[in-house]
């Protein structure tokens, strides 16, 4: 429920998207979908003609009996496709053996631009991208089942009202000020607030529970650490506007500086649409005043995250407390037992129920702030609280209130221009209802043979998995154990059932209400259809059947908690994924990406799970003391590594992000043995398949493609705002990642012949499986 999910803005050009899609290409240039088609197989004729002219213009006369190297090049219409996609990234002035990202993807940003409202792009948005916006158009088609109940209707209703910018302009801000600040005892600026009568923690329990807003903290509903087969309440930090370090950091005084200002926009739009007069003076100080009250709280609850030591475990039973003790534990300044009894109220979760403190110190000094605000404190904590709530629904309003954040967004992220009603739309929807887009796409989207092929990719990974896992980290006891669980695994390829059935969808949503005129009422009722989901998750043992992704998106993942893959439907719609093309791609790429996963399964974070999801530590010590030798080696790589330097608004000189690169020593490990797996399945296809025919043009190994397609997983082109604002948050970028996992790896140095001493051959190279 992130808040940036929120950050997409209406523009007056994408408020409809036709039925027949266009594709674009490079600066906005827009190609109908049947000229397209024309156009696509003159220009496979014409490459394939300039390809086999290249090749046959200058054949030569065999020797009898040797093989014909013309045989051995695939000229077919995929295998030039993806031939000139490969190329298109690729940037061959650049030595593979000093800089292979950008051997790989130099030319990526070319092929690839950023448009005015993108800050960011990567092949797994590019196909995120395109799978949603098969999905926009299904959801502007006609109703096929018009059933009152029916899932399809209530999403495309849904789908309907919040587009509809004219009714929201209408409304301006009056939804706000007549459904929620009321509930939460008015508002300081319109002086409907009695400081006399106004209850805190009802006016909390309100916002949280009912308004779905965080404040203060935030609570999930997630699997039990200890007890896979359980779910827990989880309380987190949050409660601010912007990432935490934007309040504290040096270099970051501009973004403070334009959340102010954003603030002060909205309260002013919200006085003028609750249709209270004040004079100038009384106006200009209640509206500072609040501002100011907000800002204060925020700033705190920033550097209380600042100052916070983490919770080491905080599924450990020690750790845990009754709803009833952590009220005594904090003082009673937040009544967290009745805010989360009436959250839970299905799920009948009680003020004696344990629950997990994911950061305790936090969440003690945060109410320490809320107990200790002084004689104002009641209108400071209402300013803050309706701050939160115009905060939460600012673009759930009119137009005003939508473009009010948006210098503040443009600063942000460095984006001009935002994806429009139709994209903001689309992701407020797959929030909530996530299910029911999934249902839309692979009824409409998928193609089974594509999941046959993962099944195949998925095979061969884990068969080299359970082979070649390492001796000098995994003793013989702790590779038959690792060898059991991966043999136990579950692997979901594709997508649920129950996405195809419609009586199971209808009864999912039924819960849900929807009225295609009236969008806010909806917005209320999708955050109650949400509450009730988790207190049916929150009361539900393991459901083999859940599933973690929206089919249509594109990341895997591995569950240890139940020892399961998830390979949605969303990622088979791999640009390189098909039958026709080329192994070393498929391997390169989606094989890579599963072996990374499948190594979660029995590295340090797979290893207190038992096959069963039961938790329990199957490694020995010796496996254990290699394992973080091991995590050592590759902290200490990437700790040598900075991020940018980075532009950053307000800020006159460029700014370096060090990489922690012992944070990073698990998944460090996990991603390049991911590679190292995949190329072994893909040796193992080989000596059962047969060598493939080359790809056209490129003059290389299918060794090497199998590189080359790998790091092509991680090409990318960002605009600094928000690459500062991944490295400031840990994220390591993908040109650090791609050129360190790949100069430790042997079979790699080997396939490109790296000398010695040189870039992408390091010199020390940690134990890898």
């Amino acid at each position: 429920m992130s808040q940036e999910k929120y950050s997409n803005f209406d523009s007056p050009g994408t408020d409809k998207s036709s039925i027949l899609p266009d594709i674009k290409f490079g600066k906005n240039l827009d190609i109908k979908l049947r000229e397209l088609a024309l156009g696509a197989c003159l220009f496979v004729a014409v490459i394939a003609l300039i390809v086999l002219a290249a090749l046959l213009g200058g054949k030569k006369e065999e020797p009898k009996g040797t093989t014909n190297i013309y045989e051995s090049i695939c000229v077919s219409g995929p295998c030039l496709k993806s031939a000139s996609y490969v190329t298109q990234n690729m940037n061959k002035t650049v030595d593979p053996c000093t800089d292979f990202f950008q051997y790989a993807c130099g030319g990526y940003p070319t092929a690839f631009p950023l448009n005015p409202t993108l800050s960011s792009r990567t092949m797994f948005n590019n196909l995120y991208t395109d799978n949603e916006e098969k999905i926009e158009n299904l959801l502007t088609a006609p109703l096929l089942r018009t059933e009152e109940w029916s899932s399809e209707r209530k999403i495309k209703h849904l789908f309907e009202s919040c587009t509809n910018t004219y009714a929201k302009d209408t409304a301006k801000g009056t939804p706000v000020l007549t459904k929620i600040l009321p509930e939460i005892g008015g508002w300081y600026v319109t002086g409907t607030l009695d400081t006399s009568t106004w209850n805190f923690q009802d006016a909390l329990k309100k916002t949280i529970v009912d308004f779905w807003t965080h404040a203060f903290f935030t609570v999930y509903v997630a699997t039990d650490w200890n007890d896979s087969t359980r779910k827990v309440v989880e309380l987190h930090l949050s409660g601010t506007s912007m990432y935490w370090w934007y309040f504290v950091s040096n270099d970051t005084a501009k973004y403070r500086s334009d959340l102010r200002k954003m603030m002060m926009t909205l309260s002013t739009y919200m006085l003028r649409d609750s249709n209270v007069t004040l004079d100038e003076a009384t106006k200009t100080e209640r509206l500072n005043t609040f501002v100011n009250d907000a800002y204060y709280v925020e700033s705190m609850l920033a550097n209380i995250t600042l100052n916070t030591q983490p919770s080491y475990n905080p599924h450990a039973e020690e750790e845990r407390e009754t709803l009833r003790e952590f009220d005594t534990t904090t003082g009673n300044a937040i009544d967290f037992s009745s805010i989360l009894t009436a959250m839970f109220a299905e799920a009948r979760l009680r003020d004696t129920d344990k629950v997990v403190l994911y950061e305790k110190d936090y969440l003690i000094r945060m109410s320490n702030l809320v107990g200790n605000l002084g004689p104002n404190s009641t209108r400071i904590l209402s300013n803050y609280l309706v701050w939160r709530v115009i905060h939460k629904y600012r673009q759930e309003l009119s137009w005003d209130y939508i473009h009010a954040n948006r210098d503040f967004y443009v600063d942000l992220y460095g984006t001009p221009n935002f994806l429009g009603t139709v994209k903001y739309c689309f992701n407020t929807m797959e929030i909530y209802l996530g299910d029911a887009l999934s249902a839309l796409f692979v009824r409409d989207h998928f193609s089974d043979k594509n999941k046959q092929k993962a099944v195949e990719i998925v095979k061969f990974v884990k068969d080299a998995l359970t082979s070649t896992t390492v001796d000098n980290i995994f003793d013989q006891e702790t590779r038959a154990k690792a060898k059991e669980k991966l043999e136990a695994a579950m692997y979901k390829l594709g997508y649920p059932d129950f996405l195809m059935n419609d009586s199971e969808m209808d009864s999912m949503y039924s819960p849900l209400k929807v009225d295609k005129d009236d969008y806010f009422e909806n917005v209320l009722s999708m955050n109650q259809f949400i509450r009730i989901q988790w207190n049916t998750r929150l009361q539900k043992a393991r459901d083999v059947d859940e599933w973690y992704f929206k089919t249509y998106d594109t990341l895997i993942s591995y569950y240890n908690g139940w020892n399961e893959l998830i390979v949605p439907a969303g990622l088979l719609q791999f640009p390189f994924y098909d039958n026709s093309l080329k192994h070393y791609m498929n391997f390169g790429t989606m094989g890579s990406i599963v072996g990374h996963h499948l190594v979660h399964g029995i590295d340090e974070w797979g290893s207190y799970y038992q096959k069963d999801g039961t938790v329990d530590n199957w490694w020995s010590n010796f496996t254990r003391n290699k394992w973080e030798e091991t995590k050592k080696c590759v902290g200490d790589y990437y700790s040598s590594k900075t991020m940018g330097p980075f532009t950053v608004p307000g800020d006159p000189k460029p700014v370096t992000v060090p990489v922690n690169g012992q944070y990073y020593g698990n998944e460090g490990i996990a991603e390049a043995s991911g590679v190292k797996v995949a190329y072994q399945a893909y040796l193992n296809w080989i000596k059962q398949n047969g060598e493939e025919k080359k790809a056209p043009g490129l003059d290389m190994s299918n060794e090497q493609m199998f590189f080359v397609a790998f790091a092509q997983t991680m090409c990318y082109t960002r605009n600094d705002n928000t690459a500062y604002d991944l490295a400031i948050r840990g994220r390591i970028s993908e040109n650090i990642r791609t050129n360190s996992i790949l100069s430790q790896l042997p079979e790699f140095v080997d396939a490109f012949k790296c000398p010695v001493k040189s870039p992408m051959n390091a010199e020390k190279k940690c134990s890898y499986f």
